[in-house]
C-alpha cells in the first residue's frame, strides 16, 4: 500500500548539529556601513537581526549620540511593513550601545534596477515607496535622506524597506535641526538651509521616480522637482493619484494615435485621388464658341495631346478671355497652346518632387552614419568596465555599477552630441536606438557576470586598508558619475 505523500507524519526537519537557540547575540559579522554608525548582523534565538550602533570615535560625541537616541524615538513610532522594524535598545558586548533592529535578506533599490526588472515588479516597487513616505508623514515624520542606497528591495517577493531614519526629524524635536542631507538627491531648500517639509521628501522621490522609469511619468516628475516647493505635490497621495492618471492616459493614447493616423492617412488617400482622378471638364456654352475655343487640348503628360470638339462648359467655370486651366497634374483649356510652357512646368515638378527626394535620401544617410559610428563610440566607452570585470583585482559590486554608470552617461553625452546634428526628422529614430543599445549593454554585464552584480564583494574584504581604498574608489567614480549626469541633463535641455 503506497503511503499519502501529504501525510504529516512524514515531514519534518532535517537533523543538524549546527543548529542552536541562545538568549544572547552571536555569530557577529560587521555590515559595510557609511556616515558615524556601524552594522553588525547577529543572530539570539535562532533569528537574525542588525545592530546599529556608533563608531568608536563617535560614541563619547554628545551630538552623535543624542541623533542616535533621536532616530531609535522615531522609529519606535513606525510600524509599516514597507519601514524596517525596530525592537528595542539595548547594550551589546560586542556592537556597544546599539538599536536592535529587522534584518532585511534584499539589495538596495540601485542593485535591483541593475537587474533591469520587468515594468509590473517596478510599478509594485514604486506603490510600496510611495505608501512608506505617505506613512511617515502622517506621524509628522519627515526623513531627509531618501535615495536609493535607504531603500532596500527584499529577495523574496521584492518587497520594499525603508531605512536609515538617521538624519529623520519631528515637529516635536527642537533639537538637531541642523541641514542634513545627501547632496545628490537634496531639494533647493536643503541646500540653501531654508526650512523643510514633506514635500522634500516628494523632490527626492522624483529623483528615484526617474530611475526607475527613464521614459515615463515625466509630468509627474516634472512637478516633484520644481524648484519652489509650493509648486510640488503637497503629499504621495497626490502623487499616487497623478501616477494612475498618467497610467490610465498612457493606454487611452495608443488608440487615439491609431485613429488619429488612421484618419490622417484616409484624409491624404482621398486627397490624392481627388487630384488623381480623371478629369474630363465639359464644355457648354450659352452661344457657339469661337472656333479657337473648340480645339481642346487635355494633357496627360507633356507629349500627349488630344482634341475634343463642342465640349460643354459649366456656367460656374466660365471666363470672359476664354481660358480654362484644370491640373491632373495639368490639364490646359486655351486658345492658343503653347506645348513648350507646359514641358516647362512639368519639368519644374519633376525638380521639386527630386529636390524632396534627394533631402529624404541624404536625411536617411545621416541617420545611418549617425548609427553606425555610435556603434564604435558606446564600445569605447563601456571599455573600462571590460577591463575591470577581466581584471585579476577583487572585484566589487559598487565598483562595477559605478563604471557601468559612468559609461552609460559618457555614451548619453556622445549621443546627444550626436543627435544635434542629426535633421529634427531623423532625432527620434536616433535617441530611441542609441538608448536601446545602452541598455541593452548594461543588461550584458548582469547576464555575463551575475556573481559580481547579486552580492556585495566587498564584505569578503577583511583588511580595513583595502576595503577603505575600495570605497574611497567608489566615491571618486561616483563623483564623476554625477558630473556627467549633470552634463548630459544640460545637453539634453539644450536639444529640447
Amino acid at each position: 500500500m503506497i503511503e499519502n505523500p501529504d501525510d504529516i507524519s512524514t515531514s519534518g526537519f532535517v537533523p543538524s548539529s549546527e543548529y542552536a537557540v541562545s538568549g544572547r547575540f552571536s555569530g557577529h559579522s560587521e555590515l559595510p556601513s557609511r556616515g558615524y554608525c556601524r552594522l553588525f548582523k547577529a543572530q539570539r534565538n535562532g533569528q537574525w537581526f542588525v545592530l546599529k550602533a556608533l563608531k568608536p570615535e563617535c560614541q563619547q560625541d554628545l551630538v552623535y549620540q543624542g541623533m542616535l537616541e533621536k532616530e531609535y524615538d522615531l522609529m519606535m513610532q513606525l510600524n509599516h511593513p514597507n519601514i524596517v522594524r525596530i525592537y528595542s535598545k539595548e547594550e551589546e558586548p560586542v556592537a556597544g550601545v546599539c538599536m536592535v533592529m529587522e534584518y532585511v535578506d534584499g539589495r538596495t533599490l540601485g542593485d535591483f534596477l541593475e537587474e533591469n526588472p520587468p515594468q509590473n515588479v517596478r510599478e509594485s516597487v514604486t506603490r510600496q515607496i510611495l505608501e512608506a513616505i505617505g506613512y511617515c508623514h502622517g506621524k509628522q515624520i519627515i526623513h531627509r535622506d531618501l535615495k536609493p542606497s535607504n531603500i532596500l528591495v527584499t529577495f523574496n517577493g521584492n518587497s520594499v524597506k525603508l531605512i536609515d531614519f538617521g538624519l529623520s526629524d519631528s515637529d516635536r524635536y527642537a533639537v538637531l535641526k541642523e541641514p542634513a542631507y545627501t547632496k545628490a538627491y537634496a531639494a533647493p531648500e536643503q541646500l540653501s538651509g531654508a526650512e523643510v517639509d514633506n514635500r522634500t521628501d516628494l523632490y527626492a522621490f522624483g529623483l528615484i521616480l526617474k530611475q526607475l522609469f527613464p521614459n515615463r511619468y515625466g509630468r509627474v516628475v516634472r512637478k516633484c522637482l520644481q524648484p519652489k516647493k509650493e509648486n510640488r505635490y503637497s503629499s504621495a497621495e497626490e502623487v499616487m493619484r497623478a501616477m494612475e492618471s498618467c497610467a490610465k492616459r498612457r493606454k487611452v493614447m495608443p488608440w487615439r494615435i491609431v485613429i488619429t493616423v488612421a484618419a490622417v492617412v484616409l484624409s491624404v488617400l482621398l486627397f490624392f485621388l481627388y487630384m488623381n482622378r480623371e478629369t474630363t471638364v465639359p464644355l457648354q456654352p450659352s452661344t457657339e464658341l469661337p472656333s479657337s475655343v473648340r480645339d481642346t487640348v487635355f494633357l496627360a503628360s507633356p507629349s500627349q495631346t488630344h482634341s475634343q470638339k463642342d465640349t460643354p462648359l459649366p456656367a460656374h467655370e466660365e471666363e470672359s478671355d476664354q481660358s480654362y486651366v484644370i491640373e491632373k497634374p495639368l490639364t490646359t483649356v486655351s486658345s492658343s497652346v503653347d506645348p513648350q510652357a507646359v514641358v516647362a512646368r512639368q519639368q519644374r515638378n519633376d525638380s521639386i518632387l527630386n529636390t524632396i527626394k534627394q533631402g529624404e535620401n541624404h536625411e536617411q544617410e545621416a541617420l545611418e552614419n549617425a548609427i553606425y559610428n555610435f556603434k564604435f563610440t558606446i564600445d569605447s566607452m563601456f571599455k573600462p568596465v571590460d577591463l575591470y570585470v577581466k581584471s585579476d583585482e577583487v572585484k566589487t559590486s559598487n565598483i562595477l555599477r559605478d563604471l557601468i554608470y559612468i559609461a552609460e552617461y559618457r555614451s548619453k553625452i556622445r549621443e546627444c552630441q550626436i543627435r544635434s546634428q542629426l535633421p529634427k526628422s531623423k532625432r527620434n529614430s536616433f535617441f530611441n536606438y542609441a538608448n536601446d543599445q545602452i541598455e541593452a549593454k548594461k543588461r550584458s554585464y548582469t547576464q555575463k557576470y551575475p556573481a559580481i552584480i547579486k552580492y556585495p564583494n566587498e564584505q569578503q574584504v577583511r583588511e580595513p586598508e583595502k576595503y577603505q581604498l575600495i570605497w574611497e574608489q567608489s566615491q571618486k567614480y561616483q563623483q564623476e558619475g554625477q558630473k556627467l549626469y549633470l552634463e548630459w541633463k544640460r545637453l539634453m535641455s539644450s536639444i529640447h
